[in-house]
């Protein structure tokens, strides 16, 4: 990245610092308001329809782009930049910032997004940011590890069970010296922590709240070790609103996670908040933990058409049916629950109820209390499920 150097100031005198080599490519119309920046970035007018023209853009260090959603050209030149250069930093410019559409490009591959027309404040700070993350992190080649949203279709549907269990499993498939991480997003009714009988000092707060601090050594501070091979970024110890968290700041936690650990697995809140939708956007899968019960099939009914209907493909969700009694005579049986969802069912968890509270009580997975059970048969199963999953997704 370039050094940064002090290139213009603004009309109240505050100095901006950009790093050199920022490309800006939109329709001259865009570039208009950019004459605060001449000389320290270059412009390229380029119309939404136009071919992109690699070879100015060969030595650029961030590139700013203009991007039409409704314009397949716009988004297929945004495909050509991460696939061209797969480690520079893309910024998008969006004449309507929406949610779905953020999503979808970050999705691509985009570091943020600016609002179209441009405002000099706005832009330089999306630089600068970009900048300093990207010497901050500079791992950009390290291959991160999976990455999987726990969802639950109502309280008590065993969401987190299931993503602690599992990650531990996973962790024992991938081999010797594989960990992973379970990080704790239910921010008012987290149990992540007391189910593996762990106390930390430190939570999810430290982490999102001091985004200057925010690095490897920082999230090694605040995870504690939960099981053999899981650990643990637990929920903040004081109930908190659920909408308190910045996506930018957890997106950073998330990812320097998976560059340490080899699964990590966050455990979401009921409820969607935008913060917590963004990260299932994100994430390579999701699981929605549900019970055969017709309100917890309605709830899991109404998340996959949400989710769906914000441009998540169907099979980045997986469908857990936890609690399932393995008997002959039951109400709901798994296949109505599929034909009620319209969706598969990824695997069925059987009901082990008080093995799992006698686990729990003392802070421990079933394996430590009973190495052979139907539980943990069923887990392993999810766990070879999941991995496959993921691996036809790469």
């Amino acid at each position: 990245m370039g050094k940064m150097n002090d290139i213009s100031e603004n009309a109240v005198g505050q100095a901006f610092d950009v790093p050199g080599g920022v490309h800006i490519v939109a329709q001259s119309t865009q570039l208009e308001t950019l004459e605060g920046l001449a000389g320290h970035v270059t412009a390229i007018a380029c119309g939404i329809e136009d071919p992109l023209p690699i070879a100015e853009l060969a030595n650029a260090s961030i590139i700013v782009i203009e991007v039409d959603p409704a314009s397949r050209n716009s988004l297929e030149r945004v495909d050509l930049l991460r696939s061209q250069w797969p480690h520079l930093p893309v910024i998008a410019g969006l004449a309507k910032v929406d949610i779905a559409t953020s999503r979808q490009l970050l999705r691509r591959g985009v570091s943020d997004i600016v609002a179209l027309p441009f405002t000099l404040d706005e832009l330089v700070t999306a630089i600068v940011d970009t900048a300093q993350q990207e010497l901050k992190d500079n791992k950009a080649n390290v291959r991160l590890a999976p990455f999987i949203a726990m969802i639950k279709s109502i309280g008590g549907a065993g969401s987190t069970t299931i993503a602690t269990h599992l990650a531990a499993q996973m962790a024992h498939d991938l081999g010797a010296g594989h960990r992973a991480c379970v990080i704790d997003l239910d921010l008012q009714s987290g149990d992540v922590a007391s189910y593996l009988g762990c106390s930390p000092k430190l939570t999810l707060a430290d982490l999102v709240e001091t985004p200057e601090r925010l690095d490897d050594e920082l999230v090694r501070s605040v995870t504690a070790t939960g099981h053999d091979l899981v650990d643990v970024i637990a929920a903040p110890s004081d109930i908190v609103p659920i909408e308190s968290i910045d996506f930018d700041q957890l997106i950073r936690v998330i990812t320097i996670a998976r560059r340490n650990y080899d699964v990590v697995i966050v455990d979401l809140p009921a409820s969607f908040t935008n913060w917590s939708l963004s990260t299932v956007f994100a994430a390579d899968l999701s699981l929605i933990v549900g019970t055969l019960t017709i309100p917890s099939l309605r709830h899991a009914k109404r998340q996959l058409d949400f989710l769906v209907s914000m441009g998540i493909a169907k099979d980045a969700i997986g469908v857990v049916l936890n609690q399932v009694e393995k008997s002959l005579f039951k109400s709901i049986s798994a296949h109505d629950a599929a034909k009620a969802l319209k969706h598969p069912i990824m695997a069925c968890i059987c009901q082990e109820q008080a093995l799992l509270r006698a686990a729990q009580d003392q802070g421990q997975l079933v394996y430590a209390l009973q190495k052979r059970n139907k539980f943990s048969k069923d887990i392993m199963l999810l766990s070879e499920l999941v991995a496959a999953r993921i691996a036809e997704a790469d």
